[in-house]
Order: C-alpha cells, then structure tokens, then sequence
C-alpha cells in the first residue's frame, strides 16, 4: 500500500472511530411527532417536480412561472446560509473536524450560497425574458431526433433540483453538532431525498432505452462532443454512486435509511473496514469528483449559450 493509499485511510478510519458517538446518538433519537420532517422532504420533492414541468409547460407563462420558481429555490439557499447558518452563528461552532478536509466544508458552504444567489438573480433575468415571448410550445412525451420530450425534461430537471440540493444539505447534516434537536431531522430529509435521487435516475436509465435520447447537437466539435459524452456518463455515475455509497456506509455503521416515515435497518452488520472504505468514496472522493464534473458540464452548458451563440442547445431540454 501506497504512502497515499495509508494516509487516506488514516483519515477516513480517525473519522469513523471520532463518528462512532454520533451513530449511536441518531440511532437513539426519536422522530418529531406526525413526522414533520418527512412533510419537508416530501414539500422539497414536490416542489422541484412541479418546478420542472412548470419549466416546460405549453403555456409561456406557466414557464415564466416556472423559471421564478427555479429562482426562488436557488435564492432560498442563499437565505438559508446568510439568514440562518451565518445569523445564528452556526460556524463559530460546528461538529469538530474528524479529518483536515472537513475544515473546507464552511468555505464550500459560502461558495454554494454566493453560487446559488447569483444563479437565483440569473434565474429572474431569464424570467423577465421569457415574460415578452408568446409562442405555445409543442412537445410530446418522447424524445425527437433533435430535442428532448416532456419525460426526460421533467425528469432531467426535477433530479437535478433535488441533486443540487443535496449538496449543501449533506455539508451542512456533516457539520451540526452533536445533541444538535434538529439533527436527525436534517439525516431523514437528507437521506429521503437520496433515495428518491436515485430512484429517478434508475427510472430516467430506463426511458432513455424506451425512448432514445436525441444526438448530440450539430454545432457541437468532434473534442466537444467527446467531452460532453464523458460528462453525461460521468454525471449518471455520480448520481447512482453517490447515493449508494451513502446507504451502504450508513449500513455498516449500523444506522438505517430513512424514507419519510419509513426506516429501513441495516442489511447487514457492523464492519469498520466496511465503512471506512465506503465513508471514503461517499464523504471525499466522490463529493470532490461530483464538483469538477457538475461544474464543467455547467460551464460547457452556458459556453454554448453565452460565447458560442448555439441558441438551440439550451432548448434541447428546455424552453
């Protein structure tokens, strides 16, 4: 083994044994009476789907109602963070660091919160375009051989709302402190929408086979059309794998999964390799993977809108 490969493990087995309080305390834990937090998952759930296809509805101004909506949800984020994370003093005391690259989670924190304000601005701005347009737009359910159907689009948008949001919230879930009221709340929001995440990709897997998706757009370059290949296949990964390997960490640390109400116990028992090996791709390698790849195909996505000028790339999933 690898000086690399023993420092690693180093850090991931100190964090596992500094967590092992943690998961007893959440396996202990009671839920909030009538399950309150499962109505805030299932509330971020059904707004991100009512979200993506109010984003591609016939009627334009259920789109501009869409794109606000879209705004609103980038801008809650940003309050969250402004309002409560850093109002409230949260950072001045959070969870002691169980390894060094925890001390990046506030300052990627305050990246996400500064990113999600300006999209929820750009968000507003594309509403206020969208308010002079007129034309109704027609689509049916499949994919066409130049643009995404009403399915995909749906599916593509509302598992990207809810994949986004993922990602502060399991910054944040890592970082309350222990004895926190709300912490297991924020476990079965956090895990709850995981489960679904995954559920929509495996589904979305399956209609791409039913319906086949679209080529990639003309104006795109051999390299470009290489690189966005490498992004799609690598986004799919990191959206089953990121998932998966938070169920099973949590598995062999011994503490369910939750979905609303319901809770799934361990399939099997407790092993420290285990969760050192599975916490190591689910807390690090595949956080850190998942920002490069998301935020290149982000880039990719507004370089073709904004410098290239390929107008019809952006309303290949959405008008």
């Amino acid at each position: 083994m690898g000086v690399l490969q023993r420092v690693l493990l180093a850090l991931v087995s100190l964090a596992i044994c500094q967590s092992a309080a943690a998961v007893e305390a959440l396996q202990i834990s009671e839920r909030q009476p009538g399950n309150s937090e499962s109505w805030v998952a299932l509330s971020i759930v059904l707004a991100s789907g009512l979200t993506a296809w109010f984003l591609n509805h016939n009627a334009p101004r259920v789109r501009v109602f869409g794109s606000i909506l879209a705004a609103f949800g980038c801008l809650s984020i940003a309050a969250w963070f402004l309002l409560y994370v850093l109002g409230t003093g949260f950072l001045e005391n959070p969870k002691p660091n169980q390894t060094p690259l925890d001390s990046a989670k506030p300052v990627l924190l305050w990246i996400q919160a500064i990113i999600s304000l300006l999209a929820g601005v750009a968000l507003l701005s594309v509403a206020f375009k969208q308010s002079k347009a007129t034309d109704n737009l027609a689509l049916g359910a499949a994919n066409e051989a130049d643009r995404y159907g009403r399915v995909s689009r749906v599916l593509h948008w509302t598992t990207a709302l809810l994949f986004l949001a993922l990602i502060p919230m399991g910054i944040f879930a890592s970082i309350i402190p222990e004895g926190t009221a709300y912490r297991l709340e924020y476990y079965v929001v956090h895990k709850t929408i995981g489960v679904i995440v995954l559920a929509l990709v495996v589904f979305r897997l399956f209609w791409n086979r039913k319906s086949p998706r679209p080529a990639l757009d003309a104006s795109l370059s051999a390299r470009e059309r290489k690189l966005a290949h490498a992004a799609h296949i690598s986004l799919y990964a990191m959206m089953i794998l990121i998932p998966v390997s938070g169920f099973v960490m949590t598995s062999f640390h011994g503490a369910p999964t939750f979905f609303f109400a319901w809770e799934l116990e361990p399939l099997w028992g407790f092993s420290k390799t285990g969760t050192i090996v599975w916490g190591m791709m689910h807390k690090y390698l595949l956080p850190y993977l998942l920002y490069i790849v998301l935020g290149a195909h982000i880039l990719g996505a507004l370089k073709h809108q904004l410098i290239d000028k390929h107008k019809s790339a952006f309303k290949r999933m959405v008008s």
